[in-house]
């Protein structure tokens, strides 16, 4: 009988245990927990990191699973509530998660404002987290290979060239020595347990609302209070000023198009306008990725590509109304607001007479 008793109390606590977890998963199953965004197995025929085409995805963000959106995943593995038809002509979005934009209803971001603004144009987003600069160029590759675009836009943000030299599986990266200076790293399969682990309710809970990883949980040393080191000035190498004049000329070649029908828009440091800070403040210790992505954008002015300056319309909006372009503090991805000023932006140049000069402005 002593023996028994330690083996029934385990016993009873496992299946109290298991009862609490299928309470919580049950209950969790009735909430927009955010899940359905996952990366697709290899296909040759698309190489880059896609989502799983013809599915459906739930958006939301932190524990209290704040900014609920629903949406779905087309044929070719990107967020849009129709199919991308291979020969399609129109504008192109090429970016990361800003493009990609989960976040947002998709009327409310970019892609779904300049379909209205440049009807009858069809306009078809590839947006992928993660991606930077050289994926931008690969997938513009793989864009031309299966539409026929007359425009493109190429949405820039912080991080977009450094973070381009880490090679992740489905990802492009840069590769100096190659022609253009891009590389792929093959995309990997996910194994049953991982699929499976999917499609629980409380396993995507903590691990996308609650932004749980092993890795930051379990830390073999204890971590000093280091003080942040004094601003030492960066600079760029013949080599980043090669492979960034060589991504301007390469960009137009790889879309098949003239570069006056190629558009970057660079996001901003939106942070530092809210606190009030002018430009030239905010950048007074550049970091090598601020440099670089200031001489792509002289290096395609004259080029001949178009370029969005997003810091002056947005310090113009916020200035006009007091009123944010994004989420912070808690995400930083652009608000409805903020697409639809870049997307204004973007409708101007490529029709001239869509819209008023600064509409965005007066409007609000």
């Amino acid at each position: 009988m002593s023996r028994a008793r330690p083996i029934l109390r385990a016993a009873c606590f496992f299946a109290g245990v298991c009862g609490a977890l299928l309470l919580c998963e049950l209950a969790l199953r009735l909430l927009p927990v955010n899940g359905g965004a996952y990366t697709a197995d290899p296909d040759k025929s698309w190489p880059a990191s896609r989502l799983v085409p013809h599915s459906d995805y739930t958006f939301s963000d932190g524990w209290s699973l704040r900014n609920a959106h629903h949406g779905r995943i087309n044929n070719f593995g990107y967020a849009a509530p129709f199919d991308y038809v291979p020969g399609t002509k129109g504008v192109v979005i090429i970016g990361d998660s800003f493009v990609e934009s989960l976040m947002n209803d998709y009327d409310d971001t970019l892609q779904g404002v300049l379909g209205r603004e440049l009807e009858p144009e069809n306009v078809m987003a590839f947006g992928t987290v993660n991606a930077a600069l050289p994926h931008y160029l690969g997938v513009a590759q793989l864009v031309r290979r299966y539409f026929s675009p007359q425009w493109a836009v190429i949405v820039i943000i912080a991080g977009d060239y450094v973070d381009g030299f880490a090679k992740e599986p489905g990802f492009y990266h840069w590769a100096p020595d190659r022609t253009p200076p891009i590389e792929w790293t093959p995309e990997v399969g996910r194994s049953p347990t991982q699929k499976l682990l999917r499609t629980v309710a409380v396993a995507r809970y903590v691990k996308a609302n609650l932004n749980f990883r092993w890795s930051r949980a379990v830390r073999l040393h204890r971590e000093t209070d280091v003080r942040p080191p004094a601003c030492v000035a960066a600079s760029l190498s013949e080599s980043d000023e090669r492979l960034i004049g060589e991504y301007a000329s390469a960009l137009p070649a790889a879309l098949g198009l003239p570069a006056s029908h190629v558009i970057l828009v660079f996001d901003s440091d939106r942070k530092a306008m809210y606190a009030g800070l002018s430009r030239k403040a905010a950048e007074t210790c550049p970091t090598r990725d601020v440099l670089a992505r200031a001489r792509l954008m002289s290096i395609a002015r004259t080029d001949g590509l178009q370029v969005i300056d997003s810091d002056p319309i947005f310090r113009r909006y916020y200035e006009a109304t007091g009123q944010g372009v994004d989420y912070l503090p808690y995400d930083l991805h652009w608000n409805a607001t903020g697409h639809r000023l870049i997307a204004e932006e973007v409708a101007r140049v490529i029709n001239p007479t869509a819209l008023p000069q600064h509409s965005t402005t007066r409007r609000d």
